[in-house]
Formats: C-alpha cells, structure tokens, sequence
C-alpha cells in the first residue's frame, strides 16, 4: 500500500492504517532515537510520544515532503525537548559495554567493541553534529533530507558533517594509536 493512502487512512481514523505505519517506520525510528538519547527507557518513552504526535497532528502532515522526514523531525524535536530538560546527554562509559561482550561463536568481540567505541565517539559529539552523523551514517539519509529534518541549510548540513568527520577521525586515531 502506498505511504500516502496510508496517510489518507490515517486521517480517517482507520487503526489498521497506524498499525501499517507502525511497522514501517518502528526499526528505524528507535534506532534513531536511542542513538541520540543514548538511554533505552528514554528512547522508549521519546518514541511513544513521536506516535501520539503523529496521530495527533497527522491533518498538519503537508505532504511538501515525506513522511519519514516529518516523522524524524518530530522525533529529533523530542529529543531535543530531552535533552534541554537533562541539561546534558545521558553517556553510558565504554567500560561498562565490556560485559556485555557475546561469547557467541558468530559474534565478533573486537567488531562489537570498535562498534561501540564508534558510538562513544559519536556520543560525545555537539548535538547539531551528532544530529547530521547519525542521520547521515546510520540512516543513510541524503544531504537534503537531513537539512528538512533538522531545519537548516544543506550547506550547514555539509560543514557539520565535515567538522563532525574530524572530530571522529581525531578521536578515533587518538583512542587507537599504539595498538
């Protein structure tokens, strides 16, 4: 079914239209917020209330982009809102990922722990970079479409993605040399 006819039903009320929606954009979506909250129970609470948002503003949808982009601005809005109520980003230290290392024989240790140490890194970004990082990195998203979500020029866009770019490969030379 087609994302508008969905949109279409959605406005009408129809359960099995939110439902549809739900499962389209549920993996994404918290993928997203957890990268950004960087704390399960608040990335649940976050992607809870980007649904009801949804739902309850759904009629304002423009359809001057799609949906996802409105669905994500809605979702990076929240977290934002998170944020400035913590005064500061929730940071779960690397050393407290090291038990949580698999002994599964198809997982790779080494891969795990780079992988989180890469998302330390990008934990430890200004917001407005670590906003362009995860849209760009983790949700393959095109320059114009993060400059929608996150309400800026594309050309702003590209210099946090630059500026972010070398804060992680400083970081990361850093945290990797001598091994």
């Amino acid at each position: 079914m087609e994302e508008y006819e969905l949109i279409d039903r959605l406005i009408e009320g129809d359960n099995n239209a939110i439902e549809k929606i739900l499962e389209r954009y549920k993996g994404p979506l918290f993928a997203f917020i957890l990268r950004m909250i960087s704390n399960h129970a608040d990335a649940e609470d976050i992607f809870q209330e980007t649904w009801i948002r949804v739902i309850r503003y759904i009629r304002n949808f423009r359809r001057e982009s799609k949906f996802s982009t409105w669905l994500f601005q809605i979702a990076l809005n929240l977290c934002r809102d998170a944020e400035r109520k913590k005064k500061r980003w929730f940071f779960v230290p690397i050393d407290d990922y090291k038990d949580s290392l698999s002994c599964e024989p198809d997982i790779d240790p080494v891969r795990t722990l780079k992988a989180q140490q890469v998302q330390k890194i990008v934990s430890e970004l200004p917001v407005k970079m670590r906003e362009v990082v995860v849209l760009r990195y983790f949700h393959d998203l095109k320059d114009h479409e993060i400059s929608e979500i996150v309400n800026c020029p594309v050309g702003t866009v590209k210099s946090r993605f630059y500026r972010a770019s070398k804060i992680i490969r400083t970081k990361w030379e850093r945290l990797n040399r001598g091994k």
